[in-house]
């Protein structure tokens, strides 16, 4: 079975839905966004650089814009999602992965150049190269491996709408009038 991520919903006060709601709003025109809070489906993108979204209180084209807007926004939106900690797993394995592949070819033609000046130093550049491959072939495995499990992250999000009363504070006094909470 899949490790699929559970957690609560991020309510409209939350600070990735002010994030969304700050990147989409511009775009959308007031009268085409529901009275409440928009429902969205997030789920992280491949390299764990951008998320994917799924718009389901919009129509068609302005959940696509909704959509694409989400991701062009990239890090900025993830670096507020609760997917953060898995995306920043799969950037920091990608970037061992390629430090390993940047030293690949260098080593690969080291070792003809080392045969020239003494067999002891091929045998170090062989076995540097050898060393090389193998943290390159875990690395890639590890990747595949964190990219996997941040694709089976999904999470819930209610966007403000336009309009929206919505609670920051701290305390949750019921008997305060509705008029001095802040209007998204």
């Amino acid at each position: 079975m899949p490790n699929i991520m559970v957690s609560l919903p991020q309510q409209p006060e939350s600070n990735f839905s002010r994030a969304v709601f700050k990147v989409i709003r511009p775009h959308i025109p007031r009268e085409r966004w529901p009275v409440d809070a928009v429902l969205a489906r997030f789920e992280g993108g491949g390299d764990g650089l951008w998320l994917n979204a799924d718009f389901d209180s919009f129509s068609g084209p302005y959940a696509a814009v909704a959509r694409q807007l989400v991701r062009e926004a990239g890090v900025d939106l993830v670096l507020k999602s609760p997917l953060a900690s898995a995306a920043a797993a799969v950037v920091r394995t990608k970037r061992w992965r390629d430090v390993g592949l940047y030293a690949f070819l260098p080593l690969m033609f080291a070792i003809p150049l080392m045969a020239v000046l003494s067999d002891t130093a091929m045998r170090f550049a062989v076995f540097f190269f050898c060393l090389d491959t193998a943290s390159l072939i875990a690395f890639q495995a590890i990747l595949v491996r964190k990219r996997a499990l941040l694709a089976t992250e999904r999470f819930i999000a209610y966007i403000p709408a336009p309009g929206l009363k919505i609670h920051l504070g701290g305390k949750s006094d019921r008997s305060s009038s509705i008029d001095l909470m802040p209007e998204v």
